[in-house]
């Protein structure tokens, strides 16, 4: 399909609804939609449909995309959950125009590049770190059309010739990340008053989880934006935007402590007095991390603590001792740093004498707030991709559990579906009486 050319080009960017959540989430900026925004505002006007954030329905955002009269769609695929009504809204697109070229990115999409590209769904898929193959290819479509785009292959993007998938090389990892534009945080509509804002510092982790799917999408590679970029990025947010909470989006904050230090450090060096949150690895957080990180403005922290059991953490690779992790919770709190402890039920390994471990651990720690969630192997994991491997049996695939939190989707060596569930709400409770102001 070839495209009429204009001066400007219309692109519109969607984020799919959740199909698990029918009301607004201010927590759910989405970082990879604004980045790409700012890699192709020098060539395309951009739109970009936040329908997870303002819980659009699919109908709704097919509504918005059409009268964006797009030349261009590209669709964010991050989630299994977003696979099914990202599917939808390309197809009501199509049926709309069936002229407009559909890229779709993101990892579930990388994940499920062939089925999508097969089904005539998407025209292209950006598998992996996406900001420069999208723009390039963006541009391409935008200036060219459809068959150049493909006469002419990028690395990093699948599509469909002659009835057979094409996967073009992987495209390197950006190297540096401060050659990355500022976030195009202007194209957001609602933004400040309607998001919570977010920024990175780095992308990976290189802690190899085995629940986990970010080594296999970022590669088992940590890579940091310069502490000068980082100050400028805050900046832009306080003096541009007014903003004076940042929620950082890194997997893990302090994957390198002493760069997390200087972080810190930069910022209350910086006068911008701001508050902000990350994730941090219990394993190499220490007292002093916490003074650092509090004298600068943190007020809000997620660690990722999984269990109470010893034997289970060592199964999932985390070397954290739980009696160690009680003061220090405690002395976060103690510096006015908020911190949400989060669990997961039904790990492939776990007992219920396990589980038990947890919930008495999760009643002591002093933590303001506590998460439990049921495991589900994520594809790209390596639970999700060698299930068997660890006596996982599905009772439900993946791709059809919508409801994340009532269902269990699997069962395990020593827990069945339902015990899973019953002892789930039986954490639940406990999180319910945390929030509550109950100890």
């Amino acid at each position: 399909r070839q495209m009429c050319i204009r001066d400007r080009n219309n692109l519109t960017l969607i984020i799919p609804p959740s199909p698990i959540r029918d009301f607004p989430d201010r927590a759910g900026l989405p970082l990879g939609s604004v980045m790409l925004a700012s890699m192709v505002r020098e060539f395309a006007d951009v739109t970009i449909i936040d329908s997870y954030s303002k819980a659009f329905t699919p109908d709704k955002t097919v509504e918005l995309a059409i009268s964006a009269n797009p030349d261009l769609v590209g669709i964010s695929v991050p989630f299994s959950f977003s696979l099914e009504p990202a599917v939808e809204i390309a197809q009501k697109i199509r049926r709309e125009n069936e002229n407009v070229p559909i890229v779709m990115g993101g990892l579930e999409a990388s994940l499920s590049c062939d089925e999508l590209l097969k089904s005539g769904v998407a025209d292209f898929v950006s598998k992996g770190e996406s900001e420069f193959s999208f723009s390039e290819l963006a541009k391409k479509i935008l200036e060219s059309g459809i068959d150049e785009a493909k006469n002419s292959p990028l690395d990093g993007i699948a599509f469909i010739d002659s009835g057979s998938v094409w996967h073009i090389a992987n495209r390197d990892l950006i190297p540096d990340l401060d050659i990355l534009p500022f976030p195009a945080y202007d194209f957001l509509p609602g933004f400040p008053d309607e998001y919570d804002a977010r920024m990175e510092c780095s992308r990976g982790c290189g802690f190899r989880c085995p629940f986990c799917a970010s080594c296999g999408y970022w590669g088992n590679v940590f890579r940091g934006k310069s502490i000068g970029r980082i100050v400028d990025e805050i900046s832009l947010l306080v003096n541009g935007w007014g903003i004076r909470q940042i929620s950082f989006a890194d997997d893990t904050f302090n994957r390198d402590k002493n760069r997390a230090r200087e972080i810190a450090s930069a910022i209350e060096k910086s006068k911008l007095r701001i508050n902000f949150g990350a994730s941090c690895n219990p394993s190499i957080l220490d007292k002093a991390d916490l003074e650092i990180f509090a004298q600068s403005g943190m007020n809000s922290m997620f660690l990722g603590l999984e269990s109470g059991s010893k034997r289970v953490l060592k199964s999932i690779n985390k070397s954290h001792k739980p009696d160690r992790i009680i003061p220090l919770v405690e002395t976060a709190e103690s510096l006015g740093i908020k911190v949400h402890a989060s669990f997961m039920i039904g790990l492939p390994d776990e007992t219920a004498e396990d589980i038990e471990k947890t919930l008495n651990f999760a009643e002591k720690l002093p933590a303001s707030s506590l998460g439990f969630h049921i495991f589900h192997p994520l594809r790209g994991s390596e639970y999700g991709e060698n299930p068997s491997k660890y006596g996982i049996e599905f009772v439900e695939t993946i791709e059809k559990v919508g409801a994340i939190d009532t269902v269990a989707p699997i069962r395990t060596k020593h827990l069945s579906p339902m015990e899973i569930l019953d002892y789930y709400y039986r954490a639940r409770g406990i999180a319910d009486k945390r929030l509550s102001g109950q100890r």
